[in-house]
């Protein structure tokens, strides 16, 4: 997903609580980040992130 994708996802979803139920890889202008976004509510972490918070579940 482009970064200004996740960006708008994240405004319209504003604060409310999610799962994170999948996440892919994030992109700027068609490079890849290195960091994975959530395609529900736009959140963006490393992969780091997201696997331990999978770990936990």
């Amino acid at each position: 997903m482009q970064m200004e994708e996740a960006t708008e996802r994240r405004k319209e979803w504003g604060n409310k609580p999610c799962d994170h139920p999948q996440v892919v890889k994030e992109y700027f202008l068609g490079t890849n980040t290195g960091d994975f976004v959530c395609t529900q509510c736009g959140k963006s972490a490393s992969s780091r992130e997201y696997f331990e918070k999978n770990q936990q579940k």
